[in-house]
């Protein structure tokens, strides 16, 4: 849930910066300081960094590219031509996703009560938007391309809690940083507008901002994410993703001056609900180290 909150408030804090800086060097800067963070944190725990053999570097090259790397650059493009509140409610189908793949490629269990629990959060979360007073005006391609971001998301966590069986969140985080950190930096350098004098003459505050959105919401929560999805599977740990917007409207309607009225608190208790549902054990189902079908 911690992670939910910095998220939302993350949405929050990289809207402010937008107008400070260009979206593809923002998207480099922020990777940057947040694998400068990990590896702080890896060298104040164990002192040195994981060593991988070529099947490992291929998987984590792979799982920085979808979830750092692609996710961020299709939701950032989609969102350019899709409304917040249409690019809110595809962002809220990753658990769906999340269980449906689970179920192809890990042979979890497709439980109708799990499947009730991630309709139920994704009622609660239109019943948010639909609250916001935003409109469902715009689709096409802005919407595929959201969709798009979600997918890779989504496959970034099957390849993840593929990973979590040889890797521990933190080594895991720090190599997809590196590999997903390079090609944002890669593609910030060949974007024209990353040069723009503006984007590098900030004022103090926005710094600090940057700052909290790499450090704390990309660094520190990323690697409790990766654990989450390590110990509970992606199909349950991305149940959590329906708070994100919950969140997200709590911190703007403190923060950007947006009123919180009866429909979200409504759709919060479906979200709850369809956490709680999504969240309850069922019978294991056995499986094979290294089974991806």
């Amino acid at each position: 849930m911690f992670v939910m909150a910095t998220w939302g408030l993350n949405i929050v804090s990289i809207k402010y910066l937008t107008q400070h800086m260009d979206i593809q060097a923002l998207a480099a800067v922020r990777i940057v300081i947040a694998f400068i963070t990990v590896t702080l944190i890896i060298k104040a725990r164990r002192g040195r960094i994981p060593k991988l053999g070529r099947v490992q570097l291929g998987w984590v090259a792979l799982a920085g590219f979808l979830v750092v790397y692609a996710h961020q650059v299709a939701l950032v493009s989609g969102l350019r031509f899709s409304s917040a509140a249409n690019g809110t409610l595809i962002m809220a189908t990753s658990p769906l996703l999340s269980a449906l793949l689970a179920a192809l490629f890990y042979r979890e269990k497709l439980t109708l009560v799990r499947i009730s629990g991630a309709l139920l959060g994704l009622l609660g979360v239109g019943m948010v938007v639909a609250g916001s007073g935003a409109q469902f005006g715009l689709t096409g391609w802005g919407d595929a391309i959201v969709f798009v971001a979600v997918l890779v998301f989504v496959f970034g966590g099957l390849v993840i809690q593929r990973m979590s069986r040889s890797m521990d969140p933190l080594g895991m985080l720090w190599y997809m940083y590196l590999a997903g950190g390079l090609m944002l930096v890669v593609h910030a350098a060949i974007t024209p507008s990353s040069y723009q004098t503006d984007t590098w003459q900030m004022t103090g505050w926005p710094w600090i901002v940057l700052l909290f959105s790499a450090v704390i919401a990309s660094g520190v929560s990323n690697i409790i994410w990766n654990a989450g999805i390590a110990r509970l599977g992606i199909s349950r740990a991305a149940l959590f993703v329906n708070w994100l917007p919950i969140f997200g409207l709590l911190f703007a309607s403190l923060f950007l001056d947006e009123h919180v009225t009866l429909t979200h608190v409504m759709g919060l208790a479906c979200v709850l609900g369809g956490t709680y549902l999504g969240l309850r054990r069922s019978a294991p189902v056995a499986s094979q180290p290294g089974d991806v079908r």
